[in-house]
């Protein structure tokens, strides 16, 4: 008698430590599944995808106009090891704005124009050898 009830009693306790480790049911009815699954797995939009920059050499800039999506950057492509030796402005800070290039935190980084708001401004680029590049940036919606 002893016996089966040692027995009972740790297949009782067995039984009540596997439905511990059991997944907890999912109060969700079953027509919500799918609404859950997509919550899971969010799909991006084309509104949330980053866009890429805009890449242009200096020497394709003098006199030109450049379209540059809103919240982008026109990212000039200084020779290498140049990065840091060039300088820019604009007209209209709200709509571009220079950001200079050079080394960070182990990372070299071009410089180039941030595209703040939609318009367009005049803006300037001197190279290391002090040749000023004038041309318009106009920031467009994506």
């Amino acid at each position: 008698m002893k016996r089966s009830s040692f027995f009972v009693a740790g297949v009782v306790i067995a039984g009540l430590g596997l439905a511990g480790c059991a997944p907890a049911a999912d109060p969700t009815p079953a027509s919500d599944a799918s609404a859950s699954v997509a919550s899971a797995n969010p799909q991006p939009s084309g509104s949330s995808q980053a866009l890429p920059p805009t890449l242009v050499s200096p020497g394709d800039l003098d006199g030109r106009d450049v379209s540059v999506v809103v919240g982008t950057a026109l990212v000039i492509a200084a020779p290498d090891g140049t990065d840091a030796e060039w300088t820019g402005t604009t007209a209209d800070r709200t709509i571009a704005e220079f950001s200079a290039g050079g080394a960070s935190e182990g990372a070299t980084f071009h410089p180039g124009f941030i595209a703040r708001g939609m318009g367009t401004t005049e803006a300037t680029l001197t190279g290391p050898e002090g040749k000023e590049i004038a041309f318009r940036i106009s920031v467009v919606a994506p």
